[in-house]
């Protein structure tokens, strides 16, 4: 399975130098309503809106998200994440990443289509008492089939307004650091090898993988005018290119489809 990943020209050149990709808190992705769908019965303690608060904090901390789909070529996609189609999107192959694996991965690429829904769900889950609320997070490191309902539930479901990014998600822990949320550091759990670094006053916690997980790049159709944005030599920016597909990795060119509106790879060797 190859899952893609939109980003920015600077962001990719990250990426393939130091072989990882970054996760991020469910907090800081860009749907303030992340999250809000877990779901619980009333109890005579405590209202639905009680726990529920409380339980997104904890998995926003505890766990980091990555966020993936399945089309290169999606011109919504560039334009959003894709800096205005002078990006590059990279090509991850999820088992050579080992982004398909159970037992290191809280939701593995397999598991981690969006559900997208015009309402929200409505109390789908049985009540949870207060002691699996706090657990929740401090031992999850691998997939749960029985508990894959509330997983789902915070991580999975979108309005459906988002369905144009055709969203595929992997889900780790992400415990482990001991410093602060706001500090660079390396550390190493179950899932993982991570650095934590801070991008746009955000953490980004990027996970290593392994070099050849990454198998293919696309450059928007707008490449060469960001050269000039840049101010990067066109040269740097074409043998980058060239080194890439060097290095096994299937880099393609992006245009616009004569007389639509739709992308399509050109047919323009590097």
């Amino acid at each position: 399975m190859i899952l893609y990943k939109y980003m920015s020209f600077h962001s990719a050149c990250s990426v393939m130098d130091n072989s990882s990709m970054g996760f991020s808190c469910l907090e800081d992705l860009n749907d303030p309503f992340e999250g809000t769908a877990i779901c619980f019965e009333e109890s005579d303690t405590l209202n639905s809106k009680l726990q529920k608060n409380p339980h997104r904090s904890r998995l926003s901390r505890k766990y980091g998200v990555l966020s993936l789909t399945r089309n290169p070529l999606n011109p919504l996609m560039w334009s959003h994440y894709g800096d205005d189609h002078r990006g590059v999107v990279i090509g991850i192959d999820m088992k050579k990443a080992n982004l398909l694996c159970e037992s290191s991965c809280v939701i593995p690429a397999q598991f981690g289509e969006i559900v997208y829904t015009s309402t929200m769900p409505q109390n789908m889950l049985p009540t949870s008492s207060s002691e699996s609320l706090m657990s929740v997070g401090d031992e999850y490191s691998s997939f749960r089939h029985h508990e894959y309902d509330l997983f789902k539930n915070a991580f999975l479901m979108k309005d459906l307004v988002w369905g144009y990014e055709e969203e595929v998600r992997v889900v780790k822990n992400i415990k482990g650091n001991k410093r602060s949320r706001y500090s660079a550091s390396n550390f190493e759990n179950e899932a993982g090898k991570w650095k934590q670094i801070t991008v746009m006053g955000r953490p980004l916690y990027c996970l290593s993988i392994p070099k050849e997980s990454i198998v293919e790049a696309y450059f928007g159709c707008a490449s060469y005018s960001n050269v000039t944005r840049l101010g990067v030599e066109k040269n740097f920016y074409t043998n980058t290119r060239k080194e890439w597909q060097l290095n096994g990795i299937n880099v393609q060119l992006v245009r616009r489809k004569e007389g639509t509106w739709k992308l399509e790879v050109s047919d323009y060797k590097i």
